[in-house]
């Protein structure tokens, strides 16, 4: 029997594919129409009218050739629209003449006889067929070769499940369809299991077709057996099992593949180093696959494989890829990196029956410590060459030194110069630093200290000194112990000098800063004595007046009683006289007292406050009387600047402070406000206003309504030696020691709130009861 011819056709009569069997009987190329391979024919009638009865599903008769036999093209219809032809022998049962078409239609020859026909057809091939129903699987038709194959009679297998009867798994039919509806009607290559009724099993490859059978929707499939093939596969599957097992015990990756390309033993470490899935790697995957996998892979990125080996047979073209297209003939090998930076050593090494074995070791960690090993050599090199530092080792073993060139440099020396002892070491340190040097290298030796810094000083070849940072540590041996003292000499020398400069400068600095202070607290002292010498000279003027009345009555009684005396004397005193006399004593007598009580009050006023300003002792006062005594006191300047006072201040508000600190502060304040506060003939009031601000603090606001002070000057009034009136004999002091005294002795704040033409306030707070001094320890 003749093996059948099969082809398939689109919905638009245009060949898909087809077999040899079909190409050698009536030729053809994909995309060729149906209707031109039908005219190609020898005796070609109405090749039209014959492909129009095989897409409605009717055989056709043809005599084709070689030979020009005649043959039976039987249709079928496929998924998606497809037209599915067999071609077949006649079987010697269609022996009629050709209609003047040259094709004769099956009906037409058999009428009834058509089943037979469709029998003798699925007899002519000679590879077991078997259609099936679409819908539940029965058998509707098989040949001889697929009863044999089964070993039962083909009248025991139509009208029978197929998949209930000799599917192992029923379930493989669904897989089996579901391949089916994804060839879009056609599948080649299933692979399955199925039994015969005796028992036995096969493996089974089946090809199958969609197609139209006796007007139900079939399948037409052909079956051949893989049993043998497959039993010799899973023996070397087995085989490859135990190697793998041993394969998976290695941290390289390994894959093996046979003369035809396929894989044959691999381990789960080639998987995870190419990026590929344990479920893709199977037995007898192509090499191809696993090439375009690992090309499409997330591991090494879309290109990831080489295109091709060099022509001569040299490395694979792109060594940046783990697999080339195709295999180098020869051992090779060559690094690849991962996305994810992995670098891979790759080595393909042939197999004698014509397969070869491809290894893959992760060389990353390798590869990063040669260079970081690289690395730290060229940088530890570019460090001594490039650092402004000497370096030096001393093997306390054998006692060896050596100092680095830059080392000699610092000290004018040559490298022609260079006597690297620990004799020559003494010589250039300075004596006075050698026992030094000595005792840290003791000490470094003993264990003592890990590591240390000190400064030493050597001797330069022209004779100066030249500071040097010696840094030190130990080094241990892989015994543990002490085998190397290590360190650098830095030239620290103008950093040296600098500092001592900047101490000299230091110590004048902080000299001149005491011999101000000096000055400042002699100034301070001098405008105490100032104000206080203003303050008698004010009080004197006071006194002046009521003792010049006192002085005038007196010797105005001492005159009137000297005459008295004489007329007494001379017995010519008359009484009216001495009525006069009489009337005249106790009018001066008046007079005097009078004055001498102001003066004496006045004195007491001046001394309570010099007391005051000249002790600085503490003592409990009444605020309203002492504003009002230091403002006496301040009479003569304040009038004879025509101002006028205004004072507001609470009736017996006791402060337990210090009235002389007070004094002070209200005194420059008032001063101030005379000397700068006004233009030269320009006249204010002064207003001195206290206030109770809890039961803790008093608030005591001074102001004059004179010419202000501008914005830009009021961070600069409390400086010492600040004055806008240089010129006329301001020192700068006065509002810096207000400042001052508010506090520090009063342990109060002062602030200042003034603009042009506005005039000026202070605002001073301070404690009721002031806060108890303590004597520095």
């Amino acid at each position: 029997m003749a093996a059948a011819g099969l082809a398939r056709f689109d919905a638009d009569g245009r060949l898909i594919w087809a077999n040899a069997v079909f190409r050698a009987s009536l030729g053809g190329c994909p995309g060729d129409g149906l209707d031109a391979l039908l005219a190609a024919l020898p005796s070609c009638g109405d090749a039209a009218a014959a492909a129009d009865r095989l897409r409605v599903g009717h055989p056709v008769a043809l005599v084709v050739p070689p030979g020009d036999g005649r043959r039976l093209l039987i249709p079928a219809e496929g998924e998606g629209g497809e037209l599915v032809l067999t071609l077949a022998d006649d079987g010697g049962g269609m022996a009629a003449p050709l209609e003047e078409t040259g094709f004769i239609g099956l009906e037409d020859l058999l009428g009834d006889r058509a089943g037979e026909a469709e029998r003798a057809i699925m007899q002519a091939i000679a590879v077991p067929l078997v259609v099936t129903r679409l819908s539940d699987g029965l058998v509707m038709a098989v040949n001889q070769p697929a009863g044999l194959l089964f070993g039962v009679p083909l009248d025991d297998v139509v009208g029978r499940s197929f998949a209930n009867a000799y599917y192992t798994d029923p379930a493989e039919r669904e897989r089996l369809l579901a391949a089916l509806r994804d060839g879009a009607g056609g599948v080649d290559g299933f692979e399955t299991r199925l039994c015969r009724p005796d028992g036995s099993d096969l493996w089974a490859m089946v090809s199958a077709r969609r197609f139209r059978f006796r007007g139900e929707e079939a399948m037409l499939a052909c079956i051949s057996d893989i049993s043998a093939r497959k039993r010799t596969e899973q023996a070397l599957e087995a085989q490859w099992d135990q190697t793998r097992a041993v394969l998976n015990g290695l941290g390289q990756g390994v894959m093996a593949f046979d003369r035809g390309l396929r894989l044959v033993a691999w381990n789960g470490r080639a998987g995870e180093l190419l990026g590929l899935e344990p479920e893709f790697l199977t037995y007898h995957t192509s090499y191809a696959a696993i090439a375009g996998r690992v090309g499409q892979g997330l591991a090494f990125g879309p290109g990831g494989v080489c295109p091709d080996t060099v022509p001569d047979g040299g490395p694979p073209a792109a060594l940046g890829a783990p697999l080339p297209i195709r295999p180098a003939p020869d051992e090779r090998s060559w690094e690849c990196t991962r996305s994810d930076g992995q670098v891979l050593e790759c080595l393909i090494r042939p197999l004698p029956d014509g397969g070869f074995v491809v290894t893959y070791t992760d060389v990353t960690e390798r590869r990063n410590a040669e260079r970081e090993i690289i690395a730290s050599r060229e940088l530890f090199e570019l460090a001594i060459r490039a650092a402004r530092e000497g370096i030096w080792q001393w093997d306390v073993r054998t006692g060896e030194l050596w100092l680095s060139p830059y080392w000699w440099g610092m000290l004018g020396y040559g490298e022609d110069e260079m006597v690297n002892t620990a004799a020559r070491w003494t010589e250039l340190i300075l004596p006075e630093d050698r026992e030094l040097s000595a005792r840290m290298a003791r000490d470094l030796i003993n264990g003592a200290m890990g590591e240390c810094q000190f400064i030493l000083r050597f001797r330069h070849k022209r004779g100066t000194v030249v500071h040097m940072l010696s840094r030190a540590i130990r080094v241990l041996g892989p015994d543990g112990e002490l085998f190397r003292i290590v360190g650098s000499h830095t030239d620290v020398s103008e950093r040296v000098r600098a500092e001592e400069r900047a101490h000299a400068a230091r110590e004048e600095a902080e000299r001149a800063l005491r011999d101000l202070k000096e000055a400042q607290a002699h100034l301070i002292q001098s405008e105490k004595m100032a104000a206080l010498g203003s303050l008698v000279a004010g009080v004197a003027h006071e006194i002046n007046t009521p003792i010049g009345i006192a002085l005038t009555g007196a010797s105005l009684m001492a005159e009137r009683t000297r005459l008295i005396r004489r007329d007494f004397e001379a017995g010519t005193l008359r009484r009216p006289d001495f009525a006069d006399f009489l009337d005249m004593a106790g009018e001066a007598a008046h007079l005097m007292l009078l004055n001498i009580d102001r003066a004496a009050q006045l004195i007491q006023s001046f001394k309570q406050i010099a007391v005051d300003q000249a002790s600085e002792e503490r003592r409990v006062f009444d605020l309203r009387d002492y504003i009002d005594e230091v403002l006496r006191s301040l009479g003569v300047r304040i009038k004879r600047a025509a101002h006028g006072v205004d004072v507001d201040c609470p009736a017996d508000l006791l402060i337990d402070g210090y009235p002389g600190a007070l004094s002070q502060v209200l005194t420059n304040l008032v001063m101030n406000s005379i000397i700068h506060g006004y233009a030269p003939g320009q006249h204010g009031t002064l207003r001195v206003a206290v206030r109770s601000v809890g039961a803790d603090e008093v608030e005591l606001v001074y102001a004059d309504d004179g010419r202000g002070i501008p914005p830009d000057l009021h961070g600069k009034v409390f400086e010492p030696f600040f004055t806008t009136s240089r010129g006329a004999g301001g020192s700068g002091l006065g509002l810096n020691i207000v400042y001052n005294i508010a506090t520090r002795k009063l342990k109060g704040r002062i602030t200042l709130d003034s603009a042009p033409g506005c005039g000026t306030t202070f605002t001073l707070r301070f404690p009721r009861v002031a806060p108890v001094e303590r004597a520095p320890a």
